[in-house]
């Protein structure tokens, strides 16, 4: 059975989360209560940057620092979408983010610790940028 889940982290995520399944969350800053109803209305939105970036839909909204990331048919945790606020304060970048994801919890779970990956490696490079 699909599952949904609105998964709220930030980077720092302990190395024992990794390996155990991650907590759900209700709260979530995604409005949308499917994944096609949010590429629908981001699609929609006037402003909103959407590209393809290899198989992924990519919405990007300029104006609030947030990428939207859909997963590709065929990926495992489809239908998914993850959605990034980056967050500059006090000279350090961090990123919200939160995910929507219909597919088995296993699945959703692999999602997010590689979007945690990402996050690391996102949030580094533009601290690395700012140091310059």
């Amino acid at each position: 059975m699909k599952r949904l889940l609105a998964l709220t982290f930030f980077t720092c995520i302990s190395a024992y989360a990794q390996e155990a399944p991650l907590p759900e969350t209700e709260q979530s800053a995604i409005e949308y209560k499917s994944v096609s109803e949010a590429l629908a209305a981001l699609r929609a939105k006037p402003g909103t940057e959407v590209s393809k970036q290899g198989n992924w839909i990519i919405a990007i909204e300029q104006d609030m620092n947030v990428i939207w990331s859909f997963a590709p048919e065929g990926h495992p945790a489809y239908p998914a979408l993850v959605r990034r606020a980056i967050i500059s304060h006090d000279g350090r970048i961090s990123v919200k983010m939160n995910v929507k994801c219909q597919a088995s919890k296993s699945a959703c779970d692999s999602l997010v610790r590689e979007f945690i990956q990402l996050n690391e490696e996102m949030r580094a490079s533009f601290q690395s940028k700012e140091n310059k």
